[in-house]
């Protein structure tokens, strides 16, 4: 383009000089035309397929990148995931994931054509006139060094950002997993805290790049318009010396250096985009070095296809690799023959679970040998292994899926190559085996029914059906159960343990558990003791000797009348009509009811325009307005300097053509005019690359900030839905701001500058010469403008067609690492890796139309400024043929019209991250009108309940907002007097969790009412309520941090080191604390796995004792916990009890015989109350669950 307009000055300036035929000069231009619009079609063409090639080949790149991140975290040592948290993992596969594809798609694409235009015009320039070039060319390489030490330096922050923030996510991802447990401690307070933390550790790093990035803004502008001064001034030199031949060289370099400057232009913005890639390879980079030594998708090691299943572990040894000083088996010897049952028990945190990890190879022993068949179990290859033990452990978990899909994981081999006809029966026939088939046929969809995250729509003891069948579907040649029927009510424990002894016969199996009931009739008993056996034989053997299992039996006994063959001649009067009322999800014709459980949601998001956001945000951010005063005339000035350099450009053209003695005087003044511009841009950029960088990390800080506690104040009935798991959210808690910084940044300054730019260009053009500036600006505009809208929308469609799958996949991505034991025990990562691959896959198929559109919208857009250069040559020669222009006004309307096509052009650049941000935009606003479902609105907030008020519930009825069909509590009512013990007991999913959920107000009746004395619980506080109570779950969660942080996780002062030591006391918590080398300040790791599952147990009561509270509510309380260790606790909780009023869920009735009443749920309504003594003698339901209950045929009193 440069050489066209170099010519046609030549040519100009000759008719000018000369008075040349009119007509010869008017054929010159047209020729000239010509090659503008064949400039313009080239450069469609190239844009568009370089555009769509880049941008598929981004999508493939990074693609492959999640990939290989998924497949190489699956691949590494369970012990990789002890000390890497496990939510940092899933972060940095889908944040660096969006880090990189943001880099290499359209930034990179940018860049490169920035990059193309820098080199190509100094070539092109090098080729007209190379001394002047050179000399020229001084500038460049101050600018590759700024532009060097500029991205090194902002790469070292830039890292330590993505640390930081990693840990942020790794916490929110947490936490967001975790709301049950976070309500109940009114714990957002806190959190906020510490995420706020991060967060403004983070933003002070941000901070630290403002200085480098506006030296960088300042160097390349002044260097870049300072060298056109220069060539101007040198150039002008070497004409009237001779050296140069006519006025067109001269202009043809100086274009070539203004579009060089454009190109450095173009790469300033996307340096930030760069510099995050950059950072974010370096993690992946990490990552995908690591080589695991315990593979388990490699084809290593011996897949014999017969073998009998005999185990042997000789002396071994081990300590977990986060705490190597704490051993935790110590010399044990054990033999598990083949095809025999084989139980062990003992004290909580005795090693017992520590053993199936070894057999899993999760670990490896630190000395000794455990063998398979007499060979040592690393010979064998880990996925064989793994294929043929199957595992079921104490905390049950699925999958997010349908019932089905969740249980054909459990089909290794071939089997997962069956048609679903086949793979059905398989599933049903397991299902049956563990007492699942009857309560998911009355799902409203059956095996199709989706279980929700966490399997939020099935009670703990359906859970564990659902994990036992899918560990039996195989039909294992060993199986290992880890407390597996913990979770099941006593009729239904005792269906499945007879469907477990059916299903183990000739199998190998070791039982791992607390219920003595479960395991006495094992071949053989092992009875753990601080890592190693102390006693084994027969459980006849045990009793007669008279040792540790002798007393642990004595301790688990309810009586003694006859026993389990009564309660087995019961069990069909104990049949439950409805076992699922809590847990049915509604069909798709089910009836919708109202109420307060319901959350009033905005079911579309909001649909603002990204001005009208930006307006709010920029608004309602006051602490920056002082530096947007800064910001706003620095690009208004920024703006000016596009029209002001065309005015200075025309008026040095036309010095070429100005009489000798006048035109020195008059060049040196207009490139001493350019060289004050170049010095004025510099100093504008800056300011906008100083003070851009701190509104954008101002803003990306708040908006984090705000996004996360909005989601952390929801109620819990807004994660209940489908589209609200926890990896979804978290996924957009980092996308979401990012996306909000591509425009709160110097990107929104530079958007504002050139439309300055574009319209103070039309308006000086239009002023000059109405007639050319008038056909140019309404032809051009009209075009440009529906180019631009087209693209935007395109972007918008793509924007929506991408976003939910990359969620998808983030969800997904993230759900596999939090649960890698169970992936790991299932031998899943190929069928992850698989279902991943499949989102990701359908991305490029799905969005190749609307991407295609998307790029040649911008293609045009960035080449529409060689047909307005034709239009404007063409008309404006005509009027200089015929006079109406003179020489100034020409290149006035010319030079300004050609800016401001090249401002334009580069602000449909910024589309994509226009696109992106008022999505992003909406949903932060969607967000902020979500309102939750329970609030404080019209409570009085000073109001508590006291130790002495008495809890009335009347007349309840409840349907979870997402199974809106069938009734979780139906007629419950209750007086709950100050200081009593109540029991609520039943069948798993009869409504006795969610009737604690419902105390703790943790979702609102749709019928009836909860009440302090005669005042309802909806008008007090509702944080002064929940602090009135304590909740310890059934399955305890524990956050990452130390033990410390979780005991006073629910308090909000500082509690003294006495105080947390106390209650680890009474929780039995205190001597395994303070045997950890850490004691207090000991890591719990991802969800507390560094802690075996009763030593959560007592953390989690040492949580909620320590708070003191009015109604402490127990949910299966003691239920991970040994026998020892269940008698020391309940002593305790027993001893709390009688200062405060407890609420206790037990499937244990050992542990709650001596309450003051005794509720049975049944079906969602309370079917029978009293005391022990009573309930046994009327004979009812809660008598037959008492005879399962019982050990070795007692009497029952």
């Amino acid at each position: 383009m440069a050489l066209i307009f170099g010519e046609f000055t030549t040519k100009f300036t000759a008719n000018t000089t000369t008075g040349a035929n009119a007509q010869g000069f008017l054929n010159d231009v047209n020729t000239f035309v010509l090659w503008f619009v064949y400039l313009f079609l080239g450069r469609l063409v190239v844009l568009y397929v370089a555009n769509m090639t880049i941008s598929t080949a981004a999508i493939r790149t990074t693609r492959t990148i999640r990939k290989q991140i998924l497949e190489c975290t699956l691949r590494q040592e369970i012990w990789y995931f002890d000390t890497q948290t496990s939510g940092s993992i899933a972060s940095q596969i889908t944040t660096n994931g969006n880090r990189i594809n943001q880099g290499i798609a359209e930034k990179l694409a940018t860049i490169v054509s920035g990059l193309a235009m820098f080199f190509t015009a100094f070539i092109v320039s090098f080729t007209v006139q190379w001394k002047l070039t050179l000399i020229t060319m001084c500038v460049v390489p101050a600018i590759i060094v700024i532009l060097s030490l500029g991205i090194a330096i902002g790469t070292v922050q830039e890292k330590r950002m993505v640390e930081i923030y990693s840990q942020a996510a790794v916490l929110a991802q947490e936490v967001l997993s975790s709301m049950k447990t976070v309500h109940a401690f009114c714990a957002q307070d806190k959190i906020l805290r510490r995420y706020n933390a991060l967060v403004s550790a983070a933003r002070i790093h941000g901070n630290k790049k403002s200085p480098t990035g506006g030296i960088v803004a300042f160097s390349q502008q002044f260097c870049t318009l300072g060298g056109t001064a220069l060539a101007f001034w040198q150039g002008f030199r070497m004409f009237r010396s001779g050296e140069i031949d006519s006025a067109g060289t001269v202009l043809s370099v100086v274009l070539c250096i203004t579009i060089g400057a454009g190109g450095m232009m173009q790469i300033l913005p996307q340096l930030e985009a760069i510099v995050n890639a950059g950072a974010a390879a370096a993690e992946v980079s990490s990552i995908l070095r690591k080589q695991s030594h315990l593979d388990p998708l490699s084809t290593k090691g011996e897949q014999p296809s017969i073998f009998q299943g005999s185990i042997q572990l000789q002396d071994v040894h081990f300590a977990y690799p986060a705490r190597a000083s704490t051993p935790v088996l110590r010399g044990i010897n054990l033999a598990i023959p083949a095809g025999k049952k084989t139980a062990i028990v003992g004290a909580s945190g005795c090693g017992k679970s520590t053993l199936v990890a070894l057999l899993e190879r999760w670990y490896v022993p630190q000395s000794g040998q455990i063998l398979l068949d007499g060979k040592d179990i690393n010979s064998f290859n880990i996925k064989w292994l793994r294929s043929n033990l199957r595992l079921v452990q104490q905390e049950a978990v699925l999958f997010r899926g349908t019932v089905f899909e969740n249980v054909a994981r459990g089909l290794v081999g071939a089997q997962r190559d069956q048609s679903k006809a086949d793979q059905m029966r398989l599933v049903e026939e397991a299902c049956r085996s563990s007492n699942a088939h009857d309560f998911i046929q009355s799902l409203p969809k059956g095996y199709d029914t989706e279980v929700g995250e966490n399997a939020s729509m099935l009670s703990g003891g359906q859970k564990q059906r659902i994990t036992i069948a899918r560990s039996v579907v195989s039909n294992p040649k060993i199986l290992l159960l880890d407390e597996a029927t913990s979770a099941l009510d006593p009729h239904a424990e005792s269906i499945v343990q007879d469907a477990l002894t059916k299903v183990s016969r000739d199998k190998t199996t070791l039982v791992i558990a607390h219920k003595l009931a479960t395991i006495h009739n094992a071949d053989n008993i092992a009875v753990m003791s601080y890592g190693r056996v102390v006693e084994q034989g027969t459980h006849k053997d045990l009793l007669a000797a008279d040792g540790q299992y002798a007393a642990l039996v004595r301790a688990q006994d309810l009586g003694d009348d006859s026993g389990s063959n009564e309660a087995r001649d019961t069990e069909a009067d104990m049949e439950p009509r409805n076992d699922v009322a809590p847990t049915q999800l509604p069909s798709d014709g089910g009836h919708k009811r109202s109420g307060t459980g319901e959350q009033d949601v905005p079911t579309v998001p909001t649909n603002e325009s990204l001005l009208s956001c930006l307006s709010i945000f920029l608004r309602e951010q006051k602490e920056l307005h002082r530096l947007l005063l800064l910001a706003i005339p620095a690009a208004a000035i920024a703006g000016g300097i596009f029209p002001a350099q065309a005015l200075l450009f025309s008026e040095l053209i036309t010095v070429f053509t100005l009489p000798a003695d006048e035109a020195p005087q008059r060049a040196n003044f207009f490139a001493l005019m350019l060289f004050v511009i170049a010095v004025v841009n510099g100093l504008a950029f800056l300011v906008l690359g100083w003070v851009c960088n701190l509104i954008s990390q101002s803003s990306t800080c708040r908006y984090r900030s705000e996004l996360f506690e909005k989601l952390i104040y929801q109620s819990l009935d807004f994660f209940d839905r489908p589209e609200n798991v926890s990896g979804a959210l978290a996924s957009r808690l980092t996308s979401v701001p990012s996306a909000l910084q591509e425009v709160l940044s110097l990107n929104l300054f530079l958007i504002l500058m050139l439309l300055v730019s574009l319209f103070a260009s039309s308006a000086l053009a239009i002023a000059y010469g109405w007639k050319l500036g008038l056909v140019v600006v309404c032809t051009g505009m009209p075009l440009l403008m529906g180019c631009g809208y087209a693209r935007v929308r395109f972007e918008q469609q793509l924007d929506r067609e991408t976003s939910n799958r990359f969620a998808t996949s983030a969800a997904l991505a993230t759900e596999a690492v939090t649960s890698i034991r169970t992936v790991a025990a299932l031998t899943l990562e190929d069928q992850v890796c698989d279902e991943y691959n499949k989102i990701l896959d359908g991305i490029l198929k799905l969005t190749r139309r609307t991407m295609a559109w998307t790029n040649l919208g911008y293609a045009f857009s960035q080449s529409l400024e060689f047909l307005l250069s034709a239009l404007g040559f063409w008309y404006g020669a005509q009027l200089l043929a015929s006079g109406e222009y003179t020489v100034r006004q020409f290149f006035v309307c010319f030079l300004t019209v050609f800016f401001g096509g090249q401002a334009a052009g580069q602000i449909f650049g910024y589309s994509m991250s226009m696109t992106g941000a008022r999505s992003a935009a909406n949903y932060i606003l969607w967000l902020r009108s979500t309102k939750a479902s329970i609030t404080d609105d019209e409570a009085d907030i000073n109001t508590a309940p006291t130790a002495k008020d008495m809890i009335n519930v009347k007349n309840i009825d409840f349907y979870y907002p997402q199974r809106q069909s069938s009734a979780a509590l139906r007629s419950v009512s209750m007086q709950i007097s100050p200081g009593s013990y109540l029991a609520c007991v039943g069948p798993s999913g009869c409504g006795k969790s969610t009737f604690i959920s419902l105390l703790e107000r943790l979702y609102d009746p749709n019928e009836g009412s909860i009440c302090w004395n005669d005042r309802n619980i909806k008008s007090m506080s509702l944080m002064l309520h929940r602090k009135a109570m304590s909740l310890v779950q059934q399955s305890p969660v524990l956050f990452q941090g130390s033990v410390r942080d979780n005991i006073t996780l629910g308090l909000d002062y500082e509690a003294p080191e006495s105080e947390i030591l106390e209650a680890c006391r009474q929780a039995d918590a205190l001597d395994f604390i303070s045997s950890l080398p850490d004691g207090l300040e000991t890591h719990c790791g991802t969800k507390g796995l560094q802690f075996s599952g009763g030593q959560r147990q007592r953390i989690a009561i040492a949580r909620a004792l320590i708070l003191n509270p009015h109604v402490l509510l127990l949910d299966e309380a003691t239920s991970a916990l040994d026998t020892a260790s269940e008698r020391i606790v309940q002593t305790t909780l027993d001893e709390a009890a009688t200062h405060r009023t407890t609420v206790a869920v037990a499937h244990r009735l050992s542990t709650i015989r001596h309450a003051d009443r005794i509720f049975v749920f049944h079906d969602g309504q309370i079917v029978e109350e009293g005391t022990h003594e009573t309930l046994l003698r009327s004979r009812g339901r809660y008598y037959q669950m008492c005879l399962i209950q019982s050990l070795d045929n007692n009497q029952v009193v």
